[in-house]
């Protein structure tokens, strides 16, 4: 299939990251921003939510003990995490318009239960270029942990466009 097998030391089981999502990795301290783990993944949770619905996509989280963002049956925003002294690692990843057979592979966070989806699948509107929904989904994040200027907080946000590296 030409992938790679990376082992990460975070939560959230296997999954796949690859052209056609949008990564996010955020480096903060939990400390600093008065939050929890858990408050910190439902966060998370909650950015994805919020870029989905800027195309009408209706994401919620998923049931109890299933960490991410579903539309329906399918998730569409994945969470792995890591926290090492109150710091976090890893993040994110929210299928924009992923290729979704490489999913049929592995049992993505450990969920056999539910399907995998993408915004692209869940619209009917015309989607931006994939720089747009990454920026809209740093924007949603600063909204969500009440960020007004990046810059000025201690926060480091990796967006990565798989298909350039």
């Amino acid at each position: 299939m030409g992938v790679e097998l990376h082992y990460t030391d975070r939560g959230g089981d296997i999954t796949f990251h690859g052209p056609g999502q949008a990564i996010l990795y955020p480096i903060i301290s939990l400390k600093d921003i008065g939050l929890g783990a858990r408050k910190y993944v439902e966060n998370l949770e909650l950015t994805m939510i919020q870029s989905a619905h800027l195309y009408g996509v209706k994401a919620q989280v998923g049931n109890k003990c299933e960490t991410g963002v579903y539309v329906g049956e399918g998730k569409i925003g994945a969470i792995g995490v890591r926290i090492s002294s109150g710091i976090t690692s890893h993040g994110l990843a929210f299928n924009i318009d992923p290729d979704l057979n490489y999913f049929k592979h592995i049992v993505p966070c450990g969920c056999a239960k539910r399907g995998v989806t993408s915004l692209k699948g869940e619209t009917e509107l015309e989607l931006p270029g994939e720089e747009v929904i990454h920026e809209q989904l740093v924007s949603s994040f600063a909204q969500c942990f009440g960020y007004t200027n990046l810059e000025e907080r201690k926060c480091v946000t990796k967006v990565e466009n798989l298909e350039t590296r």
